[in-house]
């Protein structure tokens, strides 16, 4: 069953998520897998806000630093910091307001 978040950007965040591994769930090999990562963050550095991440961020980074569905069947993310810049340009590409997330 799925569990509508009191947090907006929760959903938000489960979206971004999903779009991430639906760019890279077909690569054949870990090249193209690493590609088409590329890819989806090159897609979003136009939003992305230096202020949010010490370098522009990369494929190469890892963007989420935990994932797990507890017993209630609610899904946790915990993004890295470039995960976060990236999941903040995704909110801003889509005409959303990044500030949802902000700490």
């Amino acid at each position: 069953m799925t569990q509508v978040s009191p947090h907006p950007f929760h959903d938000l965040a489960i979206q971004f998520v999903g779009e991430l591994f639906k760019c890279t769930r077909d690569a054949p090999t870990e090249e193209a897998h690493r590609e088409a990562l590329q890819a989806f963050c090159n897609a979003l550095l136009p939003w992305v806000d230096p202020s949010e991440v010490p370098h522009p961020p990369h494929a190469l980074c890892t963007l989420v630093k935990e994932y797990h569905i507890d017993q209630q069947g609610i899904a946790w993310i915990i993004l890295t910091q470039e995960g976060l810049a990236l999941f903040r340009a995704w909110l801003r590409s889509r005409g959303g307001d990044s500030t949802l997330c902000s700490s």
